[in-house]
């Protein structure tokens, strides 16, 4: 099926359009045969985005213009499989590929033959192959919290062999949320001796977008922690301030009611997997300027997305969180989390330097997908962990992890607690840790939640956890990706972790903007010996009317606070519960 023409070429370039989230446009692969360095890149109207490896490793270039590296160690086992698939290697002659059939299975309808095929230094594929044609119909391998899905349709003949003129990619978690996936349609395939000069550089990620007031080095933005989200100011096309959530993990994204606010039309439809086992729809808008304080970024691509009223309402007479910013803003600055002053300094690439070592700890920072990595120490054990500005809550502990690693049973058994994100709430559990190990920095009061399997990418099973805003403002972070590391600053005096709480959840709905209706109450909690019960409606915390109180001050007033902080909830019936908050978490 084609391993003479491998032998005989030694690059291979596709040309058509990409088909994906409702937008249409170019697409280009090249593809080095001889090593399996490639480029692919795909224009829309409204992004252009690009993937690719190199003698240097893997790279991906967002759909805000920049890049960073897959370089993690799960990022090169997956770019390894991804590499051999981009290529065709299931045509190509014997290059090192282990083998091993599988019983037969039907999907879809159809009835497939299908091998296991696992690249060298890739993980295991399987490959459903169409036992009438002997093709290859799809393949499937796990990425992460991902599983991954190539499908292979339209063959047709070229230079006399067999190629697939229809490419589909798609992805899904293992709680069936979805992820955005794509089709490209070749319209042409050419075999070359080489691939042509420039073809498989990676872009040069110089920063040209990027006005500073006065032509300074440096800028700071206000930023404050409410309800254990991180708050920075940013206009949109010189409307704002607005508050938005500043995520490492996150992209830049305008809610649905800010965009329709700010008369913001949108193009396309897909959807985003994140916390939580489910998805969430989005769209596209081309946003001119963004500004945060004396920094103008130009032309950048925003998500919109749906969220719900409770996620962006902050009271009455108060800002509505517009959304969030992500990788575009760290991809451009070097940023510090300064949270004694209060403010967030953004140093540009031109000019930036980390601080001294002298003043802080280095930890090297690596990729999977887009949010950084570093290596870490739960209970004695040794693993990999997201570092995450948007998680305003526990450090998360992923269950895989924790049971290859035998400390599985003491969260299982913890306090049962709903949580979640884009994709939905779950039932996850907390337990005081034995201890977490941060480079250099012994954090003995820490409290860990264990999430699901099927949580999405909080149930990742290549990853151990997730850590969050709880260890994070213990210091002042830098954060440079260009140099691929994370500073940790000692902050002066000393931050106490807090964990008591009331033991409640309870969600304002747009209709019902004047209470707050109770979800859930964890058992023997403060909240449920006070008598308070789901579905009560709450309209005053501690004198002050849901009305007036946003989400995160209600997280402020009911949880992460000192042991005996006392409680005070009116509902509507005008009964007053009466509580002290105390910390629940088992030891």
């Amino acid at each position: 099926h084609g391993a003479e023409a491998w032998r005989r070429h030694g690059a291979l370039v596709a040309e058509g359009r990409q088909e994906a989230e409702g937008l249409s446009g170019e697409w280009r692969m090249t593809v080095d045969l001889r090593n399996g360095h490639y480029t692919e890149h795909a224009r829309t109207p409204m992004f252009t985005r690009a993937d690719g490896q190199d003698a240097q490793g893997r790279w991906h270039q967002d759909i805000t213009g920049l890049s960073h590296p897959y370089d993690s160690t799960e990022a090169l086992v997956v770019a390894a499989s991804e590499n051999w698939l981009r290529r065709f290697g299931f045509l190509a002659a014997d290059d090192g590929t282990r083998y091993r059939q599988l019983p037969q299975a039907t999907a879809n309808g159809h009835r497939y033959a299908r091998l296991e095929a696992t690249p060298a230094g890739g993980r295991a594929i399987t490959l459903w192959i169409d036992p009438s044609t002997h093709r290859l119909d799809h393949a499937t391998y796990a990425s992460s919290f991902l599983l991954a899905t190539e499908a292979f349709a339209d063959y047709r003949d070229v230079d006399g062999v067999q190629l697939p003129f229809r490419l589909t990619a798609s992805a899904v978690t293992a709680g069936g949320g979805e992820d955005n996936g794509s089709t490209d349609i070749v319209q042409s395939y050419r075999w070359l001796e080489r691939a042509p000069a420039g073809a498989l550089a990676r872009p040069d990620n110089a920063v040209r977008d990027v006005t500073m007031k006065d032509d300074a080095r440096r800028t700071t933005v206000p930023m404050h922690l409410e309800g254990g989200f991180l708050l920075v100011d940013a206009s949109i096309d010189g409307k704002g301030p607005m508050p938005f959530i500043l995520d490492t993990g996150g992209h830049a994204i305008l809610t649905a009611d800010a965009a329709k606010k700010l008369g913001i039309a949108t193009q396309g439809a897909g959807v985003s997997t994140g916390s939580g086992p489910g998805s969430m729809e989005t769209a596209y808008a081309r946003v001119a300027h963004l500004g945060m304080g004396g920094a103008d970024i130009r032309d950048i691509a925003f998500l919109v997305m749906p969220y719900p009223h409770e996620f962006y309402e902050r009271g009455e007479g108060r800002e509505p969180i517009a959304g969030i910013l992500g990788l575009e803003i760290f991809e451009r600055f070097a940023v510090t989390f300064d949270y004694d002053k209060n403010q967030l300094v953004l140093q540009s690439y031109d000019h930036g330097e980390a601080p001294a070592a002298e003043h802080g700890e280095r930890l090297p920072l690596t990729f999977t997908y887009d949010m950084p990595l570093v290596d870490a120490s739960l209970d004695g054990k040794h693993g990999v962990f997201g570092i995450d500005t948007g998680n305003g809550g526990l450090t998360l502990l992923f269950p895989q992890w924790a049971a290859k690693n035998g400390i599985a049973a003491r969260y299982e058994h913890g306090a049962p607690a709903p949580t979640g994100g884009v994709g939905g709430l779950f039932t996850a559990h907390f337990a005081h840790a034995q201890g977490m190990q941060l480079g250099g920095q012994r954090l003995d009061n820490v409290v860990a939640m264990l999430t699901r399997a099927d949580a999405g990418a909080t149930g990742n099973p290549t990853e151990a956890g997730n850590i969050g805003q709880d260890i994070l403002s213990r210091f002042n972070v830098h954060f440079d990706y260009r140099r691929a590391e994370l500073v940790l600053l000692p902050r002066q005096p000393a931050v106490p972790a807090q964990y008591a709480m009331a033991g409640f959840r309870a969600g304002k709905s747009a209709a019902q903007p004047d209470r707050y209706k109770v979800s859930w109450v964890l058992p023997g909690s403060p909240a449920a010996e006070a008598g308070l019960k789901a579905g009560d409606f709450i309209v005053a915390v501690n004198g002050k009317s849901a009305k007036a109180l946003g989400l995160g001050e209600l997280r402020d007033a009911i949880s992460s606070r000192p042991e005996g902080t006392p409680l005070k909830l009116t509902l509507d019936g005008g009964k007053v519960l009466e509580m002290r908050l105390r910390d629940m978490a088992p030891h």
